[in-house]
């Protein structure tokens, strides 16, 4: 079965820090105790993410058992996914387009 954990978006002005504007987890597969340090994990690993991927471009990155997707726009947007790795990244990016229209 595939899963979606997280999605954040992030405005990223310049080189500096990415600021997070929204955020959804869904940690339900996590045990009650885990769920915490899981969920500062993800929020770390999307902010570093969005920081160091520059404007325009797509990436996925593997973290433990767990992919990354980011895309930041031109309009210093950042969105960033974090699936397992099962979840196919077109589907992914499909989505990331699709939380842009609705912002």
């Amino acid at each position: 079965m595939v899963r979606l954990y997280a999605i954040s978006v992030f405005y990223k002005p310049d080189l500096s820090k990415a600021i997070e504007k929204k955020a959804a987890y869904e940690l339900s597969s996590f045990g009650f105790f885990n769920r915490s340090s899981v969920r500062e994990f993800m929020a770390f690993t999307s902010e570093v993410l969005a920081q160091r991927t520059s404007t325009g471009e797509r990436r996925t990155v593997k973290e433990q058992e767990y992919r990354c997707h980011v895309y930041v726009r031109s309009d210093c947007l950042a969105c960033v996914v974090i699936a397992d790795s099962d979840y196919p990244p077109r589907v992914v990016f499909t989505l990331m387009s699709k939380v842009y229209t609705h912002l």
